[in-house]
């Protein structure tokens, strides 16, 4: 599982939209809350990730927060490489990682709705999108530019919602050492306790 209300007036306008994606290099924070409902019994995760991405580069960090599990991991995503390295607890583990994608919603997503948030004189125009992803239904709310707001996630048959805000969004990467990986994780230090691979891979959508 990874870790990631104000009023809207809609204005209802549904079709097959072009693809919709931010800068090539970017920071952005993903605040997540997840369910899975189990023989009635619902599991949550509440967390935080800050996510550098470096699309020119094809490369991903994550420093993410299980607020649930009470867990502070990082994640390093390497697709020139295809190594995956992922750390936590003084532990590594490196992995195989899959095929890069940039971060952008599909060019077959549905256009929804134009509509706005706030209220004047400081309402945000923005953008509704459906469309699916690893099998579940989603939508993406975000600005007239493609710099993502809120996205949501399901799949009845599973159970399964995913609701993610983003915040403190800025182009460009801070501190590119973010992309260099740990002394421990040259070192083949591995646990099964440390936290897993992102659920979406490179993609905020």
């Amino acid at each position: 599982m990874s870790l990631t209300g104000v009023a809207v007036l809609c204005l209802l306008v549904v079709g097959v939209w072009g693809q919709c994606c931010p800068p090539d290099v970017y920071e952005i924070t993903e605040d997540v809350y997840a369910e899975v409902r189990r023989n009635g019994t619902a599991e949550i995760t509440r967390g935080m990730q800050r996510v550098s991405y470096d699309g020119e580069s094809k490369r991903l960090y994550v420093h993410g927060i299980d607020y649930t599990k009470n867990i502070v991991s990082e994640v390093i995503m390497d697709y020139k490489n295809g190594k995956e390295y992922v750390w936590a607890n003084g532990y590594c583990r490196v992995l195989p990682v899959g095929n890069f994608s940039k971060s952008c919603i599909p060019e077959s997503a549905k256009l929804l709705s134009q509509t706005y948030m706030g209220a004047a004189p400081h309402e945000l125009s923005v953008k509704i999108y459906s469309f699916e992803k690893d099998s579940n239904e989603a939508f993406a709310t975000v600005t007239a530019e493609c710099t993502p707001i809120e996205t949501h996630f399901s799949n009845v048959a599973k159970g399964y919602i995913e609701f993610i805000v983003y915040s403190n969004f800025s182009t460009g990467i801070k501190d590119p050492s973010v992309f260099t990986p740990p002394e421990i994780c040259h070192k083949g230090m591995s646990s099964a306790h440390i936290a897993g691979r992102r659920k979406r891979g490179s993609t905020l959508f």
